[in-house]
């Protein structure tokens, strides 16, 4: 029994939704009907975006960011209004803004800018009843600039098995900053520490956006970073020894004489990598309490990794200079 009197309730529902839904419908037709035969009135805001401003000039003005339009149409551009995303913003073209002079300001009439832009949202039967601001006064000021190398100085990382295989060099080298000279003076480089790139494996183009603020801007504002990786493999060389601050009148002398270092170099590389880009010496001066120094490695390639180096201290004898017969 109650099993039927839910199928009957559930129907019964479903029937009263219906006739509600209908009724909904054709209110909302007769609404509209209404509206397009009638005069209508909307109010219209456009952001307004200034575009070809020069690098080296900031609008000191920067209170007046849109325009409200009056609109009054009995048609059906309102529906058009409605269901179409209109332009977002009216755009002032400030090129002609001189770039010399230090300050000055510069009056914009935008009646045909809000004309042109109201029929290609509304068509062409639209009136407009009124907008406001009718001119627009840009107030402006130029910036101090100054020249300034890029620095790479976060880290990159390459997966593994991958190296590194050559010098990164960013594009352009150098930006242009703007700003108060008081902002700007001690700025001497642009450094980028803040790579978050995935593990690469091939060589890939980076670019990386200089992050401007309210007082500081750059030319470019970004910059494409070329990061060259390719395949690694190892690699064994053998190198003497050198030595360093004896003591005067002595020659110092490693025990071994030679060590083997493991490097993990990029393939095309590997013929070209001899033991003249690399120095092993040990520092008299550096000396453990049992006469032992540990060896130490520069490389003119500072790319290569060096893995493994054998031994990794070695023992020395310090012996007279012989004197010239």
């Amino acid at each position: 029994m109650m099993d039927l009197l839910q199928k009957i309730a559930k129907r019964v529902f479903r029937k009263q939704t219906a006739i509600f839904l209908f009724f909904l419908f054709l209110s909302a037709n007769f609404w509209l009907m209404h509206s397009i035969g009638s005069n209508k009135e909307i109010i219209v805001v456009y952001r307004i975006d200034y575009i070809n401003l020069p690098n080296n000039v900031i609008i000191a003005n920067s209170s007046q960011k849109d325009i409200t339009v009056s609109l009054r149409d009995n048609k059906t551009s309102f529906l058009h209004y409605l269901f179409v995303k209109q332009t977002p913003a009216i755009t002032i073209d400030l090129k002609g803004i001189n770039r010399n002079a230090k300050a000055g300001q510069k009056t914009y009439s935008i009646d045909n800018i809000v004309e042109n832009t109201i029929k290609k949202d509304f068509g062409h039967r639209v009136e407009i009843i009124n907008f406001n601001p009718k001119v627009l006064i840009v107030e402006y000021s130029t910036l101090s600039s100054k020249k300034v190398p890029v620095i790479l100085k976060g880290e990159i990382k390459v997966r593994n098995q991958y190296i590194i295989s050559d010098s990164i060099i960013p594009t352009p080298q150098e930006v242009t900053i703007y700003g108060s000279w008081e902002k700007i003076k001690a700025i001497d480089a642009v450094e980028i520490t803040d790579l978050n790139n995935d593990s690469l494996d091939k060589t890939t183009e980076i670019y990386y956006t200089l992050r401007s603020n309210k007082n500081i801007t750059f030319s470019p504002k970004g910059i494409n970073i070329k990061v060259p990786v390719e395949k690694s493999t190892e690699k064994n060389i053998t190198v003497e020894i050198a030595c360093k601050n004896a003591p005067n009148g002595l020659d110092m002398k490693a025990f071994p004489q030679e060590v083997n270092i493991v490097l993990l170099v990029p393939l095309s590389k590997f013929n070209h990598i001899t033991a003249n880009d690399l120095t092993a010496y040990v520092d008299y001066e550096k000396r453990s309490s049992d006469n032992k120094c540990i060896v130490e490695l520069t490389s003119k390639d500072s790319r290569l990794k060096i893995l493994r180096v054998s031994p990794q201290e070695v023992e020395f004898s310090l012996e007279e200079k012989s004197r010239p017969k």
